[in-house]
């Protein structure tokens, strides 16, 4: 599949330093994002805070915006007209689950509101509601029908949580190849991360995984990270993570981290997310289906690492 040019959160740390750098942090999709740009303009900075300003809005699930948005979508059964830039990411989305990311389904948004609902009063839905909510799922679907018309088929509703992020980088990163700036650092809440080249004569970033004490050397490149470390809630011993499966309404994952490494920030969300559901046998064979390198961890011991990454001890 094809996409354009999906949380680590404080297990995964950027180690920089720069003598010259603009910097900016705003906060959209519910994150702090530092932008540092090494080359530019003052106005490239902008530029690229109303790219996010625009992707968070467009994605927003809870409140209506002047442009039609994914709130809008979930509130109706007709075709809708929406942005090119929103029909791009509802329809990479979806494709991202039919092609590779079976555990990310942007249809998951009741579900995933169900857990969030719980454990925030430290209770575990009941299996009922559990199999109500994966049955929505089930029978819902998107439909595209060009023109950037979109209709939302069903009772699931949207939630592009996990990809927005990463479809702004996406587009933070055409802006920045179009206008000629290689060296940069845009970091949306360490979940993910879009590097070029560093400052240095190397241009390597040193990207720290707290998890398990190490850091990766990286350039030009998107670090995408899905994790339980700040939103799992431990209950009886059993902890429950905000990235819910959409196949069993399960909320319990496989391991406590996976990092993806790819060209693609939306393809990084998308398959970081679904990585944390899948086998190691499987993330293998989506890294050479997708051409990615990934690292996964649990209880602070690395599970796996792609053979071509080399990771160094902090």
């Amino acid at each position: 599949m094809k996409y354009k040019k999906l949380l680590l959160l404080v297990s995964l740390v950027p180690l920089v330093s720069c003598s010259k750098t603009m910097e900016s942090r705003v906060f959209y999709f519910d994150t702090l994002v530092t932008i540092k740009l090494y080359q530019g303009e003052q106005s490239d900075v902008g530029h690229i805070k109303e790219i996010l300003k625009d992707v968070d809005q467009l994605a927003d699930m809870y409140y209506p915006r002047a442009e039609t948005n994914v709130y809008t979508i979930n509130h109706t059964n007709e075709v809708v007209t929406v942005s090119e830039r929103l029909y791009n990411m509802l329809y990479y989305a979806y494709d991202a689950h039919l092609n590779g990311a079976t555990y990310y389904n942007p249809l998951c948004g009741s579900l995933s509101e169900l857990w969030k609902t719980s454990l925030a009063n430290k209770q575990v839905p009941s299996d009922e509601d559990i199999a109500s909510e994966v049955s929505k799922i089930a029978t819902s679907n998107l439909i595209f029908t060009g023109g950037n018309e979109v209709q939302r088929v069903g009772d699931a509703t949207i939630d592009l949580g996990g990809v927005a992020k990463g479809y702004a980088l996406d587009l933070v990163k055409d802006y920045l190849i179009n206008t000629n700036i290689k060296q940069y650092l845009i970091d949306a809440g360490n979940s993910s991360i879009l590097l070029g080249r560093k400052n240095t004569d190397s241009g390597y970033f040193n990207i720290g995984i707290g998890g398990i004490n190490s850091y990766l050397k990286l350039k030009n490149c998107v670090v995408s990270t899905s994790s339980t470390s700040v939103q799992g809630v431990t209950i009886d011993g059993v902890t429950y993570s905000h990235i819910v499966n959409p196949v069993t309404g399960s909320a319990i994952n496989n391991y406590d981290a996976v990092l993806v490494i790819s060209d693609s920030a939306f393809l990084g969300d998308a398959l970081s997310t679904s990585m944390m559901m899948n086998t190691i046998e499987e993330i293998r064979e989506i890294e050479e289906a997708q051409n990615v390198k990934t690292v996964v961890y649990k209880d602070g011991e690395k599970v796996y690492s792609h053979p071509d990454l080399k990771l160094y001890r902090r």
